[in-house]
C-alpha cells in the first residue's frame, strides 16, 4: 500500500522566497573575479593594413556585485582599441601596454564595475604599409590536340591582369598571380574555361577580381608555301644572287590560309657574313611573317652570289 504525502502549497512558496531572497543577498554582495572580453581594433591609420590578425579576446580581473559580474559574464560589449595610440617598436611590429590602455578600458565597462587587472602585459600587432599595382595573370595549361589541329591565335586571358593591394614588402615580391590548372584532352574546336586566380598562401593580398577567363581559338591547320624575293642587306655594288626567290614552307590554319601572301614575308640575307670569309654563300632567313603562320622554313638554305665589278 503506498503512502501519499500532502505537501502544503505554502511550503513551495516560502522554498521560493528563501531562495530568491538567499540569491538577492549574495548576488548584493561584491567579489572579484575574471571575465573574457572581445576586442575589436578600430582606427587604422590610413595607408596601413593589419599584416596578421591580433589577440581577439583578452582577460580582465574585475571586481563588482555578484549581480553585476553575472551579467557582465554574459553579456558584454566588446573593448575597443585605438590603433593610433599602439606604440612602434620597429619595422612592423606594434604593440599595446597594458598599463597605458586600462584607462580607455575602464571608460568601456558597465557603471559600477571596477578594473582590478589586466591579465596581459602587452599586446602585440603587426601592421604594414598598404600599397597596390597591377600584375598579369599567367595560364597553366596542359592541352593536347585532334591530330592536325593546334592553336590559331595566341590564346587570350580576360582580364590580362588585376589590380591587387597589401602590403608593401609583399606587393614589391609579387610580380605576377598564377591561373589554377587546366587540362584539355583532344582539342579541336575554340574553347572558353574560367579558371580561379591563385593568390600567394603565405601573403594577404586583395584584389577586386577572383577569377579569369581564358580564350583558345583553335583551327585545323595545312601545309602550304609560296614564293619570295630575297633581299640583301649591306650588299656591296654589283651584287647578284642566285636564285633571286625562295620558297617558304609554313604551317597555317585553314581560315588564315587565303590571307597569306608574298607580302606577308621578307626574307633577308646578311652579307657581312661573308667578309670574314667564314662562307662562300649567304643564308636566307624570314624576318618578318603574319602571326597566324608557324614552322616556317626556306628552301634552298644556301644563296649564291657574284659580284661584277
Amino acid at each position: 500500500m503506498k503512502t501519499k504525502f500532502n505537501i502544503p502549497k505554502t511550503f513551495f512558496g516560502f522554498l521560493t522566497a528563501s531562495i530568491f531572497f538567499w540569491l538577492l543577498i549574495n548576488l548584493s554582495k561584491e567579489y572579484d573575479t575574471t571575465i573574457e572580453y572581445d576586442i575589436e581594433y578600430e582606427k587604422l591609420p590610413q595607408q596601413k593594413i593589419l599584416l596578421e590578425a591580433p589577440i581577439n579576446k583578452l582577460a580582465l580581473k574585475l571586481k563588482s556585485s555578484g549581480y553585476n559580474l553575472l551579467v557582465a559574464s554574459f553579456n558584454h560589449t566588446p573593448i575597443q582599441l585605438d590603433l593610433n595610440k599602439a606604440f612602434k617598436k620597429r619595422d612592423h611590429n606594434y604593440y599595446f601596454l597594458s598599463k597605458n590602455i586600462s584607462s580607455d578600458i575602464k571608460e568601456q565597462l558597465k557603471s559600477g564595475i571596477e578594473l582590478i587587472e589586466i591579465q596581459k602585459d602587452t599586446i602585440p600587432i603587426k601592421i604594414g604599409t598598404l600599397s597596390s599595382k597591377k600584375v598579369p595573370l599567367k595560364p597553366n595549361l596542359n592541352i593536347s590536340f585532334q591530330l592536325g589541329y593546334d592553336f590559331s591565335k595566341p590564346i587570350t586571358i580576360s582580364p590580362d591582369s588585376v589590380l591587387i593591394s597589401g602590403d608593401e614588402d609583399s606587393i614589391k615580391k609579387t610580380e605576377f598571380l598564377n591561373l589554377k590548372n587546366i587540362t584539355l584532352e583532344n582539342l579541336s574546336k575554340n574553347t572558353k574555361v574560367t579558371t580561379p586566380i591563385l593568390f600567394p598562401e603565405n601573403i594577404d593580398l586583395k584584389s577586386n577580381y577572383s577569377f579569369a577567363e581564358i580564350n583558345i581559338e583553335v583551327d585545323k591547320f595545312t601545309e602550304g608555301e609560296i614564293e619570295v624575293p630575297v633581299f640583301v642587306k649591306n650588299a656591296p655594288k654589283g651584287i647578284n644572287i642566285f636564285p633571286k626567290k625562295v620558297k617558304v614552307i609554313f604551317k597555317v590554319g585553314l581560315q588564315n590560309f587565303n590571307e597569306v601572301t608574298p607580302d606577308s614575308f621578307k626574307v633577308e640575307c646578311d652579307y657581312s657574313q661573308t667578309e670574314n670569309k667564314e662562307t662562300s654563300y649567304l643564308t636566307p632567313k624570314v624576318k618578318n611573317f603574319p602571326k597566324t603562320v608557324t614552322l616556317v622554313r626556306v628552301v634552298p638554305n644556301k644563296i649564291d652570289f657574284l659580284i661584277y665589278e
